[in-house]
């Protein structure tokens, strides 16, 4: 009777370290998963917070671009009033040509010189309106590539999920045939 209840009692402490160390593997394993979470969601954190600097940046930027076009508009605007303005004259200058000669050409020039000056603006403008341009292919560019990478980390973590759940029940039918194999003898 001595010998069935020491190796009784000899089996239960086998079997319960067997079932203690799997399970501090399984606790470990756990833990290993929730803070590769832990990480994942301040990984998630990060590239949402930079996301939506790059969306506010591209508001700016289209913003920006949209007063530049405005700019443009006002400032084409103006030279359709200063050719207005050079036809009249010009229709002027053929009604009062001798009388007026030389007063016509002096303001002639000086609409010449406005509509080069518009023109540069518009340039300019226009040139704003091809850099802005590029600020938002280069936003636009960036919100794809975070878009990108929240993809691949979201791809990673399933596939890490889909390895811990297989782990967790491996570890379980390990610990099912070890009490199977013990529990029953």
């Amino acid at each position: 009777m001595k010998k069935i209840t020491k190796a009784t009692i000899v089996s239960c402490g086998a079997a319960a370290l067997l079932l203690g160390g799997a399970g501090a593997g399984y606790t470990a394993s756990n833990w290993a998963g929730h803070a590769n979470m832990v990480q994942i969601q301040i990984n998630l954190d990060k590239l949402a917070n930079q996301l939506s600097k790059n969306k506010d940046d591209l508001t700016n930027a289209q913003q920006a671009l949209q007063q530049a076009n405005n700019s443009q508009t006002n400032l084409q605007n103006q030279l359709v009033q200063a050719k207005s303005d050079y036809k009249a004259l010009q229709d002027q200058h053929t009604a009062d040509q001798n009388s007026f000669n030389n007063q016509l050409a002096g303001k002639s020039a000086e609409i010449q010189q406005k509509i080069q000056e518009i023109q540069q603006k518009i340039q300019e403008g226009t040139d704003k309106v091809a850099d802005k341009q590029k600020e938002v292919d280069a936003l636009n560019q960036k919100v794809s590539d975070l878009n990108n990478q929240i993809a691949a980390q979201k791809q990673s973590n399933d596939a890490d999920m889909a390895q811990a759940t297989q782990d967790a029940q491996e570890t379980r039918e390990k610990s099912d045939q070890i009490v199977n194999q013990y529990a029953d003898k």
